[in-house]
């Protein structure tokens, strides 16, 4: 990363550009936090800033997420996009659970490599061990779940991939020095037979002629739905508009310990392309939204 390009992404962060959402992070050596360029806190002196192209990176160097602008929230923009295809199938097993369910061995056979050569590989392209990757991906992911729903800790703990939940305290004790419950926001009521309803980021602008034109047949501009049969027969995301740069998506009938998967595939297929996909586990069709703008035209 040369001075130069440095030099580019602080003044994105100046004028906080939501075009470069989730393209880099800036971290603050004063605080000890990382942050996403659009975050709405004061911006820092030049000489107190490092930057990282992912959030892994930034805790990686020691660095702990921002709790105001939270950057498990940002649009989903690997660092690593254009590296080696191993190393993309690679992190997209683990963004579909590959190091919850077997080890860095077992992932590196299903790569056809060794589990040394897979670790020499996400070294040089992503700067981070598979493991480091995963332990990010499970905190974020508990993090935004704990943010914005109602579900249970204990079941957080177990959507995030987490084997216990002593291994998710102490987790976060070490990234945040508090416990999980500490991110639980007052008021929330759970309904067990509600769907979980997140918020989605995307980098402006988007094409609005691809993404609003799925509800349009309903007269409900903004709003479609995603059927997710890799995620379960019945499952499916609802997409309505959010705040800001956002979409409102309920998982219905996605199991608990698939909703990190089906989170990550609609951050990648459906937001990261702003089209969605014509491929038969990713249909769209009219979901009869009645509430909320449809998102902004390309500029």
């Amino acid at each position: 990363m040369t001075r130069i390009e440095e030099d580019g992404w602080y003044a994105a962060l100046s004028r906080r550009d939501a075009s470069l959402d989730g393209l880099f992070f800036v971290a603050v050596r004063t605080t000890g936090i990382y942050c996403r360029p659009v975050c709405p806190a004061r911006i820092p002196r030049r000489e107190n800033t490092s930057f990282f192209r992912s959030a892994v990176l930034a805790q990686e160097a020691g660095y702990r997420p921002c709790l105001r602008c939270r950057p498990e929230s940002a649009p989903d923009s690997p660092a690593w996009i254009g590296s080696l295809a191993s190393v993309n199938r690679g992190l997209r097993l683990i963004d579909e659970g590959a190091l919850v369910d077997g080890d860095v061995e077992a992932l590196a056979t299903r790569l056809g490599m060794t589990g040394r050569q897979l670790r020499r590989l996400f070294a040089q392209h992503v700067g981070a061990s598979p493991l480091a990757v995963e332990q990010t991906r499970r905190v974020l992911l508990a993090k935004k779940l704990l943010h914005e729903t109602a579900l249970p800790v204990t079941e957080i703990a177990f959507a995030a991939g987490f084997g216990s939940v002593r291994r998710f305290n102490e987790a976060f004790l070490a990234m945040f020095g508090r416990a999980p419950s500490a991110f639980r926001r007052a008021g929330g009521l759970l309904d067990a037979a509600a769907p979980i309803t997140v918020q989605l980021a995307y980098r402006p602008p988007i094409d609005a002629a691809a993404v609003a034109a799925r509800g349009h047949a309903a007269g409900a501009p903004g709003c479609f739905t995603v059927e997710l049969p890799l995620f379960g027969p019945e499952a499916r995301a609802a997409f309505s508009p959010g705040p800001g740069h956002s979409f409102r998506v309920s998982l219905e009938k996605v199991p608990l310990g698939r909703i990190g998967a089906a989170l990550a595939w609609l951050k990648r297929e459906v937001l990261g392309s702003a089209t969605l996909s014509g491929k038969p586990w990713g249909r769209a069709k009219s979901a009869g939204c009645q509430d909320g703008p449809p998102p902004e035209p390309r500029a």
